[in-house]
């Protein structure tokens, strides 16, 4: 029995290093995908300078949709896991969740919420596809890597996306096969928001893929946080035992 948790514990350990890899990968795509032009490639099959609006699928389902509500789903699980960490201060039973809420909190604030929406999309200032004159808006195209006026655009990263690539912080909480699950569930669900976002003339491709890789790379970073000082060293009859006041 206990070597059967032996095995569990390394192999969840090794789940924040591989997405470093993860992010490795968005980051080989992003090259990949600007050596051959995909962002205006890709961005020009859902723009219609003729169309009404011109980007002629942003207010159809389902995209207006996921826009629209696309982001609730993990803003809901942060708050959620923020009244369950403040709820265990007071209820013993609870504390063994403290820690797994407290790392899916700082994952979506950090993430979407700070990284994302709070400093590097005002600060680089990368003008969206219906803001750049290449799609006939008023703002020169600049591609990732060429940084903009400070608030002349949000384009990169995608926040929509980062709300849902943020969500593989979760596979070090969960046992065994379901990692693969919620692994590949985050991943589809970010690549969906992102999607959206380039079909609305949002986002061009280089800014979802950026937001996977940052997201993966502040996921492992967390994760290692976590498997130090709680995730895999503390069993869950230990955190019986421990006084809420100071778990």
């Amino acid at each position: 029995m206990r070597e059967s948790k032996e095995r569990t514990v390394v192999a969840a350990g090794r789940w924040w290093q591989g997405l470093w890899g993860i992010g490795c990968v968005f980051l080989a795509l992003l090259l990949v995908s600007t050596g051959v032009g995909l962002d205006l490639r890709l961005s020009s099959v859902f723009y219609d300078p003729d169309a009404s609006p011109k980007w002629f699928l942003k207010t159809t389902v389902p995209w207006i949709w996921l826009y629209k509500y696309g982001e609730v789903p993990t803003w809901g699980l942060a708050v959620v896991a923020a009244l369950v960490w403040l709820g265990s201060l007071r209820w013993r039973p609870w504390v063994r969740y403290r820690a797994a809420c407290a790392l899916i909190v700082l994952a979506v604030t950090l993430g979407p919420g700070v990284l994302v929406n709070g400093v590097i999309k005002p600060l680089w200032g990368r003008p969206r596809p219906q803001q750049a004159d290449v799609f006939g808006g008023a703002r020169v195209y600049r591609h990732w890597w060429q940084a903009g006026s400070i608030g002349g655009g949000r384009s990169l990263p995608s926040g929509h996306a980062s709300m849902g690539y943020i969500l593989v912080v979760g596979t070090c909480l969960v046992p065994g096969r379901w990692r693969v699950v919620l692994l590949s569930g985050a991943l589809v669900y970010g690549s969906l928001l992102g999607a959206t976002r380039i079909i609305q003339g949002g986002h061009f491709l280089s800014d979802v893929l950026w937001s996977g890789a940052l997201m993966c790379f502040l996921a492992a970073l967390l994760q290692a946080q976590y498997r130090a000082s709680w995730g895999y060293l503390r069993p869950p009859e230990a955190l019986d035992t421990m006084d809420p006041r100071t778990a």
